[in-house]
């Protein structure tokens, strides 16, 4: 990848933008562009189990449009890596305005977290799989938005659970979408607050996946 040799004013001074320290995240990058073009997790990352933490350097145009982008620190997987470059290409970004309300030229530090691939998890088959502690569902019901009841809307939100062997939840997700971003994030944090308890093989308990549909609303007659 070619870069272009570019310049930022900073004070009175005119510095190479490898040298202009990156700002972080927030503001800067257009989350509906990050959930549109989500960073693929690569078959080699997927065959080894692997994971970890890419954190990178974007450097943007004045208009936001994307220019370059580094590994400020390494998943230590190469993939992985190339992986959140490629995604830093096809997202939309927000440059800064100075005092003028002129739009500058920006680098911004994303740091991106690669969870290892469910299929990691889902290798034994559970002769017993795991399911939610029932007192922990009744304290911490899902907490829906008022939409549900004014809409008189109804269905589910199926949500996929990482548990580690002692029932511990290490990642929640949604699977299946309601189609409503405050009801998914209602069933989400209520998943995320359960207690769990794990799958099990031969009577040990196993790091496994739960695939947990959560219904909302009052069902049709």
């Amino acid at each position: 990848m070619k870069h272009a040799c570019r310049m930022v004013l900073l004070g009175s001074l005119l510095l190479p933008a490898s040298q202009v320290a990156a700002q972080s995240t927030d503001g800067r990058l257009d989350q509906a562009s990050r959930l549109r073009q989500p960073v693929g997790y690569p078959k080699e990352a997927i065959d080894k189990c692997v994971s970890g933490t890419t954190v990178i350097i974007v450097d943007v145009d004045a208009e936001g449009r994307f220019v370059n982008a580094v590994v400020e620190k390494s998943s230590r997987d190469r993939h992985l890596d190339n992986a959140a470059l490629e995604a830093a290409r096809h997202w939309v970004y927000f440059p800064p305005r100075n005092e003028k309300g002129e739009t500058e030229a920006d680098r911004i530090r994303i740091p991106l977290d690669f969870e290892e691939h469910e299929s990691c998890w889902t290798k034994i088959v559970p002769d017993t799989p795991a399911y939610p502690e029932a007192s922990s569902v009744e304290r911490y019901p899902p907490q829906w938005p008022g939409t549900i009841e004014a809409n008189r809307l109804s269905g589910e939100v199926v949500v996929t659970l990482l548990l580690e062997n002692d029932g511990r939840e290490h990642s929640v997700r949604i699977a299946k979408s309601s189609g409503d971003m405050a009801i998914d994030q209602a069933a989400r944090w209520a998943a995320s607050q359960w207690t769990y308890v794990p799958a099990v093989v031969d009577g040990k308990p196993v790091r496994s996946v739960l695939r947990l549909p959560i219904a909302y609303g009052n069902k049709p007659n």
